[in-house]
């Protein structure tokens, strides 16, 4: 895993499909997209971790993907930076999150890619998740719900299904972009 600048995170974005708008901020979903939202409850967190699970499955197949955390400090008081600084310090890299909020994650890193949103979810940050085939995207919002978008002609049945299954009501539709 490395952890990447925002110039670096856009110059990634700007090397695959179109991730970035003309000011260099994330694209949420082209018009042409499919879109899948649901509600998370903030608790109970074992049920996170089930649906960062899922929000990876649907972004399969990918070599590298990026996780790039758009805000934070919304609810400072359920953030344990400790533990996400642990985990980048793992990795050798000891900037903070403001420096350097991209993470770029090689397909055999994928566990790290579920624990990196699962402590978005955790923590009430905003984050999008892109991958380098663009099968599917991910955002989650400190408001407590994410999104699924999916080109036109991909199915969302099956994500669909798993969300539900756990208990989460999903709302399909288009992309309001």
């Amino acid at each position: 895993m490395r952890f990447l600048t925002t110039q670096e995170t856009r110059a990634w974005c700007k090397g695959n499909p179109p991730f970035l708008d003309d000011r260099g901020h994330p694209v949420q979903w082209p018009a042409s997209f499919q879109v899948i939202r649901f509600a998370y409850p903030h608790e109970p967190a074992p049920r996170l971790f089930y649906i960062s699970r899922c929000l990876i499955y649907a972004v399969d197949y990918w070599d590298e993907a990026l996780l790039w955390v758009v805000l934070t400090r919304v609810w400072a008081s359920s953030e344990n930076t400790h533990l996400y600084y642990r985990l980048r310090q793992s990795y050798g890299d000891h900037r903070h999150l403001e420096e350097a909020p991209g993470h770029l994650v090689l397909r055999h890193e994928g566990e790290d890619l579920k624990t990196l949103l699962h402590l978005s979810l955790l923590f009430g940050w905003e984050a999008f998740l892109f991958t380098d085939h663009d099968y599917a995207r991910v955002f989650v919002c400190h408001d407590e719900y994410a999104e699924v978008a999916v080109p036109e002609g991909h199915s969302l049945a099956t994500l669909r299904g798993h969300l539900e299954s756990g208990g989460l009501k999903v709302e399909l539709g288009r992309s309001a972009v």
